[in-house]
């Protein structure tokens, strides 16, 4: 996109690190007309807001680290006497004294930000006052626009957003030119946009009371100015103070009264205070836990309700606030009462007239979220007065619910987004690190972006730390969501990267990132437990450990490589996310291994046994070198726990309070195995011959191949897997060696290699692949292949077969497309091979979205362009795209499993539907999810399917013919995202998380 490119061009023609979207105006070399910055007096309207004043001290300490000059700083107005100074930063809100008389007289040009909303403008001016010969003008359209001008100017220096949160150090130039261009930046996309500090226990809490050497500190002011800085840096304007209901002690965070000064200091800063969806009327859950006047309840308690809710108003001012109306039960849960709509209205009427008693007739700001149950009151009818934004929630797990339909998005109040980047509750709990897929955020927000959801975004952060990526990722987009679409990820990545630790290590880190990316958009870690990926089918388990065991040998070859500057905000930033990721699954896998190989009784289940009682150990040795950063910085905001015995769909959706690894097996390794089955075992990939072997004797004649637990590899087809494997392995005494030779292979076309080895103590297990040369073998070839295995020493000998299904189907000449193989037909959507929008003059089309896929490495398909897919039905059901696959065996019931990207139906009046046909047969539409049982709640599936991350669904395609046909996709809906298509054609397909890879496609 001409973004990409142009950040691009100027990252490499100007300079080494950039603002990751906003234009830039300073490089740090000198061009024709460039202004060097450094030692530069500050000058600042005496009178402008106080927020200004704090930028610019800011400025002065970042400009100071960058260059080490620290640049005076003035406040002036165009009449002041001032210190003789050759070159200046003029910084000012346009309406201030100082800006004003410069525009009077013609100096500086402000028409491109007056009356816009958080706008700055950039130029270089000559003579602007008496003793200033040349000078860099920032003027904003208002504070923040003035307070996002200062720190743009100090990002492109050389100061990142992070230089507190992530102890990123700044990148130090000997000279910083202004350039002679004028610039201007804003308005954002999103009016509000910030984030709500939750679930703070015990991470964050812990961490700053550590900070403080207490066993309780509150988050004071001193906490909220870091958070308010960044905030800011990031061009953020919003927050949802923590909150957390803490029971020690209690009565848990109150941001309005653990420190009187936070309210005033948020309104400094220029920061607006909002409150959670169960916090109305600026006042905190933990405040009424105080109060000691009776139960949470309109009904029952409506006076000390409403005296409550009054003061909160009362106490908040002239603060700028943000107020949320409504009412939820206690504890975040539903409204108690008889009639929850027309209990509803009543407190909507009497928080109206709180307003009215301090605010009369002015305009103020007033959110309503509708959030889990009052999502459904909203469907049902409940509004309030139009000047209230509705804010429309994610389910909690990353799918937004709602978005605005017909006129939604035109009333006066607007409508906003909350968004959660981590999450305590049904149906599991996700708090310990990012598992946040950037492509699948871009897809949300883009939704809520084109639907004009953009009055507030709000998104819940937890700890903010370990969020930072994905976090600016969501304000970036809100600032200005125009610059971003798939595409664009791989270089975003990049900019941040080189922004944080510079152009050298920029793409190495871009890379391990995406990759990372990839991997928790897959399912978040605390939904992952040993049986999750297939310990036996498509080598899955072993395919996703190896993806993370390399991902984490790169991180560390990068950590390596990076100056010791860098290192603390590099083990913040991309080591411990990445590499405790990896131990993480290393931890589960292998106990899935070791439950695996003890069964099989392998030797190797107590080596596998050992690896995850180390990566226990060294999971933890990240967390204490994580708490030794900088003196200890940041000890305990790593301390959340998250290693459990969950198995399959959890009951209990709370995090563990306490690390915890179980059901580890072991064998005895003394011990030989039954004489009838012998100490070398065998197992053919996706075959569990060796399971029922560990515990059955099929025969007492070891010369004789086992007949009903066979070793039999999958079949094997010019278009499967190039390679299929066998393991073999001992399964005895570990101290008698195992010397074991395959009989002679059959033919000149078949390979297994290694052929021969020696089983011993530290090489329990041994590989052997199995390759074909297709080119070799007899046309139309059917039969199984049976290669011999023998062992020694002769006390204990043994003899089986290795069973090899071959297949030499060919596909006709000519064609092109996916050919069954082993009984299935594995499709990624992006590879399809036509594709038709009709009618012929329709601009919408199913068209590759790149990266965003979790069941594929190529993307997914979807409807664009959005808008005008969502304007064009039945236009847009015409729009299909086609896969020609060829079946070698007729069936009498071909079956289909789709998965889809996770979503959910954010318009009631356009309910998403997918066809999916065979040949000519005509489009048949169907459901991609259930109707909830009350209008507005999550559908029927979501329990049992949200943590996958993707909607899989079943097709019947009815018999089929053997031959080649085609199917057919088609959607009515931009929303529906296909990853992929995985037919079963004889039975072929076996259990697995991620179903099996794609097959291969013949062009």
């Amino acid at each position: 996109m001409r973004y990409a490119h142009l950040a691009i061009g100027l990252c490499g023609l100007l300079r080494p690190a950039l603002a990751l979207l906003d234009e830039p105006f300073v490089t740090f070399s000198p061009t024709n007309g460039s202004l060097n910055i450094v030692g530069a007096t500050i000058l600042a309207d005496a009178n402008d807001f106080a927020g200004v004043h704090i930028a610019v001290n800011s400025l002065q300490s970042d400009l100071a680290q960058i260059s080490g000059t620290s640049p005076k700083v003035q406040n002036a107005t165009a009449n002041s006497t001032l210190l003789h100074t050759e070159i200046a930063i003029i910084v000012g809100t346009v309406n201030s004294t100082l800006i004003s008389q410069l525009s009077a007289k013609g100096t500086i040009d402000v028409s491109s930000v007056q009356g816009k909303w958080e706008t700055f403008h950039t130029s270089i001016v000559t003579n602007p006052l008496s003793g200033v010969q040349k000078a860099l003008v920032i003027v904003g359209s208002d504070k923040r626009g003035t307070i996002f001008g200062i720190h743009t100017l100090a990002e492109q220096s050389g100061q990142s957003p992070y230089h507190w949160f992530a102890d990123v150090p700044p990148k130090t130039h000997s000279a910083i030119y202004a350039l002679p261009t004028t610039t201007t930046h804003g308005p954002p996309t999103v009016r509000y946009r910030g984030l709500f500090i939750n679930d703070e226990e015990p991470a964050l809490t812990t961490w700053w009371s550590a900070h403080h050497n207490t066993s309780h500190h509150p988050l004071d002011t001193e906490f909220y100015a870091h958070v308010f800085d960044l905030l800011l840096r990031l061009k953020a304007n919003y927050i949802w103070p923590a909150m957390w209901k803490s029971w020690t002690p209690p009565p848990g965070n109150i941001f309005f009264t653990d420190d009187p000064g936070n309210m005033q200091l948020a309104d400094d800063y220029g920061i607006v205070v909002s409150t959670s969806h169960h916090e109305p009327m600026q006042r905190a859950t933990n405040e009424w836990n105080e109060t000691e006047k009776g139960p949470w309840n309109w009904t029952l308690n409506k006076k000390n309700v409403t005296e409550f809710m009054d003061k909160g108003i009362q106490r908040a001012g002239r603060n700028e606030s943000y107020f949320t109306m409504g009412m939820r039960g206690a504890g975040d849960l539903s409204l108690e009462g008889p009639n929850a709509l027309e209990i509803l209205r009543e407190i909507f009427n009497v928080q109206r007239d709180i307003f009215r008693k301090y605010f009369g007739d002015e305009k103020i700001n007033q959110v309503w979220t509708i959030y889990k149950e009052v999502a459904t009151y909203y469907a049902a009818g409940l509004n309030p007065p139009e000047d209230v934004t509705i804010v429309m929630p994610d389910d909690n797990q990353g799918q937004i619910q709602r978005l605005p339909i017909g006129n939604e998005s035109e009333r006066e109040g607007g409508v906003g987004v909350y968004f959660h980047l981590e999450y305590v509750g049904s149906p599991r709990s996700y708090k310990w690190s990012n598992t946040n897929n950037i492509p699948k955020i871009l897809k949300e927000l883009s939704h809520a972006y084109m639907r004009n959801a953009n009055r507030i975004w709000i998104i819940n952060v937890g700890d903010i730390k370990p969020m930072e990526l994905p976090f600016e990722f969501a304000m970036d987009m809100a600032w200005n969501a125009s610059k971003f679409d798939f595409e664009f990820i791989p270089t975003y990545l990049k900019l941040y990267a080189e922004r944080e630790f510079g152009v050298e290590y920029a793409e190495g880190i871009a890379d391990v990132l995406m990759e990372y990316s990839n991997l928790i958009g897959m399912r978040r870690y605390e939904m992952a437990h040993p049986g999750t990926y297939s310990m036996l089918n498509y080598h899955e388990a072993e395919r996703v450990l190896d993806r993370w065991t390399k991902l984490a040998s790169k991180t560390k070859t990068l950590h390596a490589e990076v100056g010791n500057d860098l290192k603390p905000a590099f083990y913040q930033l991309v080591f411990y996310p990445i590499v405790s990721g990896a131990a993480y699954y290393s931890i589960n896998i292998g106990i899935a291994f070791n439950h695996q190989y003890a069964m099989e009784r392998r030797n190797s289940a107590n080596s596998v046994a050992k690896q995850v009682l180390d990566q226990f150990e060294y999971d933890y040795d990240l967390i204490e070198d994580y708490d030794a950063l900088l003196g200890g910085k940041w000890a305990h905001i790593m301390s959340q726990a998250k290693l459990d015995a969950v198995v399959e769909q959890p009951r209990n959706w709370a995090n563990p309070a306490r690390d915890l690894a179980t059901n580890l097996s072991f064998v005895q390794l003394r011990q030989n195995m039954q004489f009838s089955l012998g100490n070398l075992g065998l197992y053919a990939e996706e075959s569990t011959s060796p399971l029922y072997q560990g515990r059955w004797a099929e025969s007492i004649d070891s010369s004789m191949p086992n007949a009903q637990f066979t070793a039999e590899l999958p079949v094997m087809s010019p278009y499967g897997p190039s390679v299929r494997t066998v393991d073999v392995f001992m399964r005895g005494d570990y101290r008698v060696p195992i010397r074991w030779q395959l009989d002679q292979i059959p033919g000149d076309w078949l390979s297994i290699t290694p052929s021969s080895g020696t089983l011993s103590q530290g090489k329990y297990d041994q590989r052997l692949n199995v390759t074909i040369d297709w080119s070799k073998v007899p046309a139309g070839f059917n039969k199984t292949i049976n290669v011999g295995i023998t062992s020694q020493p002769a006390s204990y000998p043994y003899f089986d077969l290795i069973r090899i299904p071959v297949q030499n189907h060919r596909v006709p000449q000519g064609f092109e497309g996916f050919p069954e193989t082993a009984g299935y037909i594995s499709i990624e959507a992006p590879h399809f091979q036509r594709a038709s929008s009709k009618p012929s003059n329709s601009s919408v089309s199913l068209t590759h979205i790149p990266y965003l896929g979790t069941r594929s490495a190529s993307g997914s398909i979807a409807l664009r362009p959005y808008t005008a897919a969502r304007a064009s039905l039945p236009t847009a059901t015409s729009a299909y795209v086609e896969y020609n696959i060829y079946l070698f065996n007729s069936t009498s019931a071909l079956n289909a499993t789709i998965y889809i990207n996770a979503c959910l139906d954010t318009d009631p009046s356009l309910l998403m539907q997918f066809s999916l046909t065979v040949d000519d047969a005509p489009s048949k539409f169907s459901r991609v999810l259930g109707d909830p049982k009350n209008a507005g709640d999550v559908p029927p599936e979501w329990m049992d399917q949200i943590a996958n991350q993707v909607w899989t669904k079943k097709v019947a395609l009815g018999p089929m013919a053997q031959g080649a046909h085609t199917l057919r996709w088609a959607v009515n809906s931009p929303e529906v995202y296909l990853e992929k298509l995985v037919l079963d054609t004889r039975g072929g397909v076996k259990d697995s998380y991620l179903g099996p890879p794609e097959t291969v496609l013949v062009k």
